[in-house]
């Protein structure tokens, strides 16, 4: 914390010398006034609404009905003109102001008719950040029908058949899944985050509930373009573990387009038009409808899609613009038997409606320290519905009805037969979010620097009655995780944050100059309560020009991610234990089964705050000849205050009661207990459930992006990309265990009990992960025939994984009063008793644990590598004039499913199943 309070101070008194001397610069300078008419190239057709952008000015301006607009109070100066507009080549280029100036701009209709046709996507060179583009052609050729597919286009990700069956989140630049990475990568569209700190799951904490945003609830064809942040991001963005991805909807005109995907498990249609209402605005339509299914043999997993978004484009006035986006979605996984084979009633079925609002507002205001004004207001509304069907079996002949919700013995009812049960979560997450930002410019000399200061807030919360089953007496999951949870009990969450930035440019010479991003966020979760933290996030990128060829950039910055309210307020705790079985054959009437349950509630996790990563960056970007570009990065990501399990233990005795002692057995009536002569009490440690910062991680690799260049006389481009991957993570709790069997009397062995906790060293064992992949793309384009085709190669070079345990004596050990005991090195040849009692030599007529039979000694972990594989997919999109196109794919086209062995076992397995699939999609501009 000091060296980052010394690092703020640092920034924070650059970034005001800096304006104050920029600002004396820019009051002398003269302004100018840039005027802009856009228009289509060849119709001379004006585009309406087209937005422009002046940079580093962070001048924004959108074009009238007549394709005007224009930007006041430039300074002197050269600047970058950038223009975009839904279905047209983005136009930039750079201009020199010295005077008023009149531009007339002609755009370029998107086409596969023109020279250059991007179908991969293209590292982000106006920012420092490590950035991948990936724009509206990419992704019809790619034939994505959700913003899953489209992230296999990143280096480093695994090609993949589209499979809307199975729920998916993004998880940048990591190889495992834990209980913080779980959140996935942050998705935002349309400036507003689809923030999953509302999900809750039912039952105890696990690091294996799924928790991340689902992409396939974003249907590609109502995209426009996408950015994905691997690397460290503007602090404009918090709440992040990941990664960020940025998605862009289409708004403007278009015509109207028809598009249907087939494959053999999936049918995907959809249906968009952009309406011109002049000077009422603009008006988006898109539905999408999509279809799958696990096996088209047999349907037993299916996915349904109905999405629909309206989008509205707005001029308030000429400096004031609006997009207000609607967006309504029906989805729903099944999963039973196949309908044509047996129906035996079992099934699982997740239903979700979502509704969302997002506006967004732009004012270009052009004064000195308000250049441009924007503001986001978004709010999202979903029903889930869960509902699982499934015969709850008898396994060892008696099956206890546990349903109790409070500490206490209970009469249980059992059963000795399988039954149908069904079980229904209710889940209603809300999240409301609000930004705003102002963005202004200054200058002096040779340095440029654009700022962004800006806040925002979000309120995450879930009304939902939660989980419970259809019928209490049958239960769907009779034991302690099965108990029911109104998530409407928990208390929303809150966030506000505040962040400054600073875009700093000095161009020393014509070829050498250096960038600097330097940001810092700061943000307060849930204030002014139990569970309040804060936390400061300084960013700095930086990118040095050193020739003309070779650009060297660097960064260092600290991300933090909320817990979400499942880790802020944890379900209730069950421990369920038998009190009394009494199950006489000739005596129905006197049977007993009782049951002792205990309850522990963690109101919230106390403690607990915000899981903190720093990420370094360092890499060289170089120009080579022949139009040929190496980007080259290596990474390191430590998250050293991940979530995870934090284990405190608490004690409670339960009493045990049998037919010679505590039993009240009458011949043909009901047996009763006499609660006050129990045969034994037990002392039970149970853990209390809280949540903690008690996992790490890091990340760390090498990724690369080399544009080979162009095979012109075939009209083919070579990109070759690649990643190393490692994930290293362990658990910094308490390391604590039971007593092992062998070391304990039967008086303890024979009834689950221990007479004290062990603890170990923490931090010793850990899992480990590596990969070495690599992806190369053949892309051919025959502008003549409208057409381009690609052939993508990878292969999966290595793929290791590890799970390390570590030889280790204990060194100490808590007994039931709580309290900690260490044991030393000279202790190590002594002994324990069952209170606990320490001995240097064996006493006599007592139970003992000898303290080096407490020892660990692991088998030894071997890693586990697999085989080399390999895949080959193949793509074609061919344009049929103006009324539309044609796309087909084919993935692991040499249908390369080899029987393997791994290192550890000689036993064949089969390779890259489930990757040979084929496609076609049809598309027509009405």
């Amino acid at each position: 914390m000091k060296k980052a309070t010394t690092i703020i101070v640092l920034l924070l008194t650059l970034i005001l010398y800096a304006t104050n001397v920029s600002a004396q610069s820019n009051n002398n300078n003269t302004k100018f006034t840039v005027n802009l008419k856009v228009a289509e190239k060849g119709s001379h057709e004006a585009i309406m609404m087209a937005s422009c952008n002046l940079n580093p000015l962070s001048s924004f301006a959108i074009t009238d009905v007549d394709g005007k607009t224009s930007f006041k109070n430039v300074p002197q100066g050269r600047y970058v003109l950038e223009i975009s507009y839904v279905g047209y080549e983005k136009y930039q280029t750079t201009i020199d102001v010295k005077s008023n100036l009149s531009l007339a701009i002609q755009m370029t209709p998107t086409s596969l008719a023109l020279k250059e046709v991007v179908v991969t996507a293209r590292q982000k060179s106006s920012i420092a950040s490590t950035t991948s583009v990936i724009g509206r052609q990419a992704i019809d050729h790619l034939q994505a029908t959700s913003l899953a597919d489209i992230m296999q286009l990143i280096p480093g990700k695994e090609m993949g058949n589209t499979d809307l069956t199975q729920q998916s989140n993004l998880q940048l630049r990591t190889l495992s899944n834990n209980n913080t990475s779980a959140f996935g990568s942050s998705i935002i569209i349309d400036g507003v985050p689809m923030s999953n700190n509302a999900a809750m799951t039912q039952g105890g904490f696990s690091s294996t509930a799924f928790t991340g945003t689902d992409l396939r609830q974003v249907s590609a064809d109502n995209i426009d373009n996408v950015e994905v942040v691997r690397g460290i991001p503007s602090a404009e963005y918090g709440d992040l573990t990941s990664g960020l991805v940025i998605v862009h909807s289409k708004m403007g005109v278009t015509p109207w387009q028809f598009k249907g995907k087939v494959n053999p498990e999936l049918q995907n249609y959809s249906l968009g038009k952009g309406f011109n209402l002049n000077k009422a605005g603009i008006l988006n339509f898109n539905f999408d409808y999509a279809k799958a299914w696990s096996d088209p043999r047999q349907k037993t997993r299916s996915y349904g899609r109905y999405s629909l978004n309206i989008g509205y484009a707005y001029d308030i006035s000429k400096k004031w613009h609006t997009d207000t986006k609607l967006r309504f979605m029906y989805t729903k996984d099944w999963n039973g038997k196949d309908p044509d084979a047996i129906a035996d009633g079992t099934s699982s079925s997740n239903k979700n409606y979502t509704f969302g609002l997002t506006h967004n507002g732009r004012l270009s205001l052009d004064k000195l320290f308000m250049r441009t004004l924007s503001y986001t207001l978004g709010v999202s509304m979903t029903k889930i519905d869960n509902s699982n069907t499934s015969y709850i079996s008898s396994g060892s002949g008696l099956l206890p009805i546990i349903t109790a919700m409070q500490t206490g013995y209970y009469n249980v009812p059992w059963m000795t037969k399988s039954y149908l049960a069904t079980g229904i979560t209710e889940s209603r997450p809300g999240n409301i979010f609000a930004k705003i930002n102002d963005s202004f410019y200054f200058k002096a000399g040779k340095t440029r620097q654009s700022f962004k200061i800006g806040a925002d807030y979000s309120l995450n919360w879930n009304s939902g009655r939660g989980y419970y089953n259809e019928n209490d007496s049958l239960p769907y999951r009779p034991n302690s995780n099965g108990r029911p949870r109104a998530f409407s009990s928990i208390p929303a969450l809150h966030q506000i944050a505040a962040y400054a930035e600073d875009n700093f440019t000095w161009n020393i010479n014509k070829i050498n100059y250096l960038r600097a991003n330097i940001g810092l966020r700061f943000t307060s979760q849930q204030p002014f309560s139990n569970v309040s933290t804060t936390s400061l996030s300084p960013r700095i990128n930086l990118s040095f020009s050193a020739t003309k060829w070779l650009d060297i950039r660097g960064g260092i910055g600290l991300n933090s991610k909320t817990p979400g309210l499942d880790y802020l307020y944890p379900d209730r705790k069950y421990d369920d234990r038998v009190a009394a079985n009494y199950m006489p054959q000739n005596d129905a009437a006197a049977q007993l089964l009782a049951y002792h349950t205990q309850v522990y509630n963690v109101e919230y996790s106390k403690g607990l705050k915000n899981a903190t990563t720093t990420k370094i960056e360092l890499g060289l970007d170089l120009k080579l000849p022949g139009n040929r570009k190496l980007s080259l990065l290596a990474y390191r990501d430590k998250t050293p205050n991940g979530f995870g399990s934090a284990t405190e233990y608490f004690t409670y005795a339960s009493n045990v009661y049998t037919a010679q002692s505590g039993l009240v057995i009458t011949p043909g009536a009901a047996t009763t207990i006499n609660y006050d002569s129990p045969a034994r009490q037990d002392l039970i440690f149970m853990t209390t459930g809280r949540v903690g910062n008690t996992n790490t991680t890091v990340n760390k690799g090498i990724e690369f992006d080399f544009e080979l260049g162009e095979i012109k006389p075939i009209n083919t481009s070579i990109f070759f990309s690649g990643a190393y991957s490692e994930t290293k993570s362990w658990s910094t709790d308490m390391n604590s265990r039971s007593v092992a069997v062998v070391n304990l009397p039967t008086s303890y062995s024979s009834y689950n009990t221990t007479p004290f906790k062990v603890v170990y060293p923490s931090g010793l064992d850990y899992n480990m992960y590596r990969r070495f992949i690599n992806t190369l793309r053949l892309v051919t384009n025959i502008p003549s025939l409208r057409m381009v085709a690609s052939f993508t190669a990878q292969a999966i070079w290595y793929d290791y994984s590890r799970s390390f345990v570590a030889k280790t004596s204990p060194i100490g050990y808590i007994t039931p009063d709580l309290a900690y005991h260490d044991i030393t090195n000279d202790m190590q040849s002594g002994y324990l008793d069952m209170t606990g009692k320490y001995f240097s030599s064996m006493p006599s007529n007592t139970s003992i644990v000898k303290i080096s039979d407490l020892n660990i000694n692991p088998s030894d972990a071997v890693p586990t590598k697999s085989p080399i594989t390999w895949n080959l997919s193949g793509r074609l999109t061919k344009e049929l004039g103006n009324i539309g196109g044609l796309s087909l794919y084919v993935n692991n086209m040499m249908y390369y499913e080899p029987y393997l062995k791994s290192s550890t076992t000689t036993t064949l397995s089969q390779r890259n199943t489930n990757t040979f699939s084929y496609g076609v999609e049809l598309y027509f501009n009405l």
